[in-house]
């Protein structure tokens, strides 16, 4: 008993050691609290070397950057250095590189560098609703191009909650981190449906952006289920060191699905016909609408004519045999 209790506690003796041992930061690597400051300004400083006019845009970044470096009193290479190592610690680069886009944000306007490129347009959006973002995979991700990490991918298997006739959006934004001028990577984007059909879309990524990858079904397609969709961002490998260090950082990755407007079932399509089925004005004999003229003339209305008698007016044959009347009874007496 007694060496089994001995056992025991010489384990959670090692056990204790072993969590309060953390790997040290190799010698030459700046600490996390210094890259985010570094990685603040490096930001700001891209941000206003593009928003500066006049000049080669590279060159002003290469001045901005290389101002950042003074103002820190480290080298490019320290920079670099410290970079890579986050970088394969990617837990740590993430965590950084989240604190690092806060910071950005709430400084940009300061500086007059435009935040909105910082700004997920659908951070409000959840699972649920007819417009839902369905994004399971991380948020954010890194590639450098070499062999060994120069491609992020996903899937997203459909569920229930998919519907015939969706539409998506594959968002993220994109930000490079090197001095140098190589700005190379491919977004491909394919949906898989149940009838075998398959649909794809590629994207050049060449700076600092916003990318929506949209696609919408046409017939025959929306009304058949979805089955998978999957994606990648690619960078193709360098040939060699002289372009040195090149980060491109994928931000504010999600997946927008929208279902199709409902139809209204209640609608009755009926022709073009009049409201009335029976004619309620006069009937002419004439199948043909009436006019209002016509309609006006056809009411009865009251009509008075006033006649005036005149005396009857004799005529020159009367009045000639009534002379010849007078002329005879004259010469008679």
């Amino acid at each position: 008993m007694r060496s089994n209790a001995f056992c025991f506690l010489c384990l959670l003796q090692v056990c204790f050691f072993l969590m309060g041992c953390k790997p040290k930061r190799p010698k030459g690597i700046l600490s996390e609290s210094k890259m985010e400051k570094i990685m603040v300004d490096y930001h700001l400083a891209q941000g206003m070397a593009d928003a500066t006019e006049g000049g080669d845009m590279e060159t002003r970044r290469y001045k901005y950057i290389q101002a950042v470096f003074k103002k820190h009193h480290i080298t490019e290479a320290e920079f670099d250095s410290s970079l890579v190592y986050y970088f394969e610690n990617s837990e740590k680069f993430l965590e950084i590189y989240k604190n690092v886009s806060m910071t950005v944000q709430a400084q940009a306007g300061k500086f007059g560098v435009d935040a909105r490129a910082t700004q997920n347009r659908y951070s409000h959006l959840t699972d649920q609703g007819d417009t839902a973002n369905i994004w399971t995979d991380l948020s954010n991700a890194c590639i450098i191009p070499n062999k060994l990490q120069n491609l992020y991918q996903f899937i997203l298997f459909a569920d229930s909650t998919y519907q015939p006739g969706d539409a998506f959006i594959w968002h993220f934004h994109t930000q490079y981190i090197t001095q140098s001028m190589y700005r190379e990577a491919y977004a491909v984007f394919t949906l898989q449906y149940e009838n075998d059909s398959t649909v794809s879309f590629m994207q050049h990524i060449r700076g600092n952006s916003d990318f929506d990858i949209k696609y919408t079904p046409s017939p025959p397609l929306d009304t058949v289920m979805l089955q998978h969709m999957n994606g990648f961002v690619y960078m193709p490998t360098l040939q060699n060191d002289e372009k040195g260090l090149v980060v491109l950082l994928l931000q504010d990755l999600s997946m927008i699905r929208m279902h199709p407007e409902k139809k209204d079932t209640t609608a009755v399509n009926l022709p073009m016909t009049d409201s009335l089925k029976i004619d309620t004005l006069p009937s002419t004999g004439v199948e043909r609408r009436i006019s209002p003229l016509e309609l006006r003339e056809m009411q009865t209305h009251d009509k008075k004519i006033n006649v005036t008698k005149d005396k009857p007016m004799r005529n020159n044959n009367a009045r000639r045999n009534q002379g010849k009347r007078n002329i005879r009874r004259r010469y008679q007496l």
